[in-house]
């Protein structure tokens, strides 16, 4: 017997072994050859980034250069044209003094002459010059051009010339690795169940949940099972939706009120009520706007709207072609921001995941993988994680579809015994909790 457990025993860690073997050469192994062939490449982008900038450095210092050369020129050229002034000035002012002088020296002579003659004409003919030489020239002042240097200011000629952005060096968390088989955590049972479904949850931590249906309450548990705290919606009426902001605070809907609330500290405050239209997601996103799926009254158009606080930011509802990203009806259209601030719409009527970008353009729609390996995708719940994943819960096929933030399907947890899973949220470690119509809400571990 005990060579029988024994061998047994090394089997079943040969196994494990075996197992662990695998992770590493199909898994880890390749990941850090992945890491290991980026460095040289990084390398050859911080050559190639450092080249441009030198050039771009010997360039701008050139067309600097320049305006220092083209300012120089023209003061040399402005200098010169003032000395051609001053110039042609002096010597029209020495002309007119010469020929004055020259007067003057002829009529000193005359006078001589005069003076040693007796002869009465040419002594009465002659006419007095004194009075206008007496009439000196001007004086000439002049204020010769100077230059006055300015202090050479090295901040100001850095500031005029550019500056250089920092290197930023960043650690990044690696992408986790899913794991083979999700499994569940823990399981929560609630009040809620077949008379009144549950259809919302949001994280408030890794410990606590927010879980609401269809009735007037809004209850937060524990992992343990136990009711924390519970709210009543103002109106009486079941809320839509439920989210959580990044301060911790509740939001829900209010559909037939048209009103989106906030929960602070128990007490219940209206932040939006809509004219005409009917929210029915909500969600909070990490800039702290909110982002609100809403119906016109008359169910035939739907749109997203991104608000900051109860400023309208912008509208989401067409594509580039004018043609609607969403389909309207009296149904919940879960929304979910992104990493990387994409807009994530659960759209059930088109079995679709509709993402968009910040500004509203459409990315892509996700209806369900390539290879159909089940039926068509029923979504209800929508969530992302730090990685960027979209989680989607597939009401009818009872399973998450994970997709990549570009689209790309990724795996199904359908390993967990989910049974009409709607609601979704993530908490800060990437755990999952989803909320099954039926009531329980169920914590499952799907990365490593």
């Amino acid at each position: 017997h005990k060579f029988v457990d024994l061998t047994n025993a090394l089997e079943r860690h040969k196994q494990i072994l075996q197992q662990d073997l695998h992770k590493l050469e199909n898994v880890i192994y390749p990941k850090y050859q992945e890491i290991a062939s980026s460095f040289p490449i990084k390398m050859a982008d911080l050559n190639d980034n450092s080249k441009k900038l030198m050039e771009a450095f010997d360039k701008h210092g050139k067309q600097l250069h320049m305006e220092i050369d083209t300012i120089i020129a023209n003061l040399k050229f402005d200098l010169e044209e003032m000395d051609l002034k001053y110039t042609t000035f002096l010597n029209e002012q020495e002309d007119e003094i010469t020929r004055k002088v020259s007067e003057i020296t002829q009529t000193i002579a005359d006078l001589k002459k005069l003076l040693n003659t007796n002869d009465f004409r040419q002594v009465s003919a002659y006419k007095p010059m004194n009075a206008e030489f007496r009439q000196l020239p001007p004086q000439i002042s002049v204020s010769l051009p100077s230059f006055t240097p300015q202090t050479i200011n090295r901040e100001q000629i850095h500031q005029q010339f550019g500056f250089m952005s920092e290197l930023v060096i960043k650690t990044e968390e690696p992408n986790r690795l899913l794991i083979d088989e999700p499994k569940v955590i823990s399981v929560t049972e609630t009040e809620f169940g077949e008379s009144k479904k549950l259809h919302s949850v949001a994280c408030l931590n890794q410990e606590e949940v927010w879980a609401g249906g269809q009735d007037n309450m809004i209850r937060l548990y524990n992992l343990k099972g136990e009711l924390v705290k519970a709210i009543h919606t103002k109106s009486g009426n079941n809320p839509e939706n439920i989210t959580v902001t990044r301060n911790g605070d509740l939001l829900y809907t209010d559909v037939d009120k048209r009103t989106v609330n906030i929960v602070k500290n128990s007490h219940i405050q209206k932040l939006l009520r809509l004219r005409g239209w009917r929210p029915f997601g909500v969600t909070s996103t990490s800039s702290g706007d909110l982002l609100v799926a809403m119906d016109t009254d008359d169910y035939k158009h739907s749109r997203i709207v991104r608000y900051s606080g109860s400023l309208l930011l912008n509208c989401i509802e067409v594509d580039e072609q004018g043609q609607p990203l969403f389909s309207p009806g009296r149904y919940i259209r879960y929304i979910s921001e992104n990493k990387n601030h994409d807009i994530c719409v659960s759209d059930w009527y088109a079995g679709a995941v509709v993402v968009v970008n910040q500004a509203g353009k459409h990315r892509f729609t996700y209806t369900g993988p390539a290879t159909k390996t089940m039926g068509s995708l029923y979504p209800y719940g929508i969530t992302t994680d730090s990685q960027s994943r979209i989680l989607i819960a597939d009401d009818k096929n009872n399973c998450i579809h994970i997709i990549g933030q570009d689209g790309k399907f990724l795996r199904f947890i359908d390993n967990c015994d989910l049974h009409s899973p709607w609601g979704l949220c993530v908490d800060t470690n990437d755990n999952l909790f989803v909320a099954e119509k039926e009531g329980q809400i169920k914590k499952i571990q799907y990365y490593m």
